[in-house]
């Protein structure tokens, strides 16, 4: 499967840049397969200023490569995943910026989320049920059509990057009540008004932003 590339258009007040993100086919083919490799990330600054974000290494003139990393897959066994403090480079970023620009959202927020969901483990399911990358519950995940391969990156990204998009668009763009909303439900949010006084809930989003902080300089 080959993402099409998607641009940010720039703010009135700040001066232009474009991102463009890129994911081969090659890489959506080896983010669906069990058995999964060391992957590089490399961002480029591109002749008319925007940000290339891709998996292969471009040789094309006024290209500039700005940074590059190789990403590690994370797995635990299906279990619930663990919790990294910092921030991890993970296989999934491209995806996950493709994603994230598609729908309007900051994408060192959505990476955020899935660092403390899935820690990038596309196989985790949590005692609930929750599953993938975005730890989607069941229900939630068949709102967004996502009945079948719901462990795949794409299709779990989409739909849980498209939930939360919903989210903010119901809370004003409010990160932390999203967050609050994503982690125990919009319910819980509207009978108290704002955080649940879940320990759970109320950690789950200062993590999140704790991290978004910290992917905001990376991405």
């Amino acid at each position: 499967m080959q993402l099409l590339p998607y641009k940010i258009q720039p703010e009135p007040t700040k001066s232009s840049l474009t991102i463009t993100v890129l994911l081969s086919a090659i890489l959506a083919v080896c983010l669906c397969l069990p058995s999964q490799v060391n992957a590089g990330v490399y961002v480029y600054i591109t002749p008319d200023g925007s940000t290339l974000i891709t998996d292969k290494p471009s040789r094309k003139k006024g290209y500039k490569l700005k940074r590059k990393y190789k990403t590690k897959p994370y797995r635990n066994s299906g279990g619930n995943a663990p919790y990294f403090a910092k921030p991890i480079r993970s296989q999934y970023d491209a995806l996950i910026v493709n994603t994230a620009l598609k729908y309007g959202l900051e994408p060192s927020f959505i990476k955020a989320i899935i660092h403390v969901e899935s820690a990038f483990d596309h196989l985790a399911i949590s005692k609930a049920g929750a599953m993938g990358l975005m730890q989607l519950m069941p229900a939630t995940a068949a709102s967004y059509q996502l009945t079948t391969n719901t462990f795949r990156p794409e299709r779990n990204v989409e739909a849980g990057v498209r939930h939360m998009r919903d989210l903010m668009d119901r809370y004003n763009s409010d990160k932390r009540l999203s967050l609050a909303a994503y982690n125990a439900g919009a319910g819980a949010v509207s009978k108290y008004n704002g955080i649940p006084p879940y320990r759970e809930t109320q950690n789950y989003v200062v993590k999140v932003m704790r991290l978004y902080k910290q992917y905001k300089k990376q991405i």
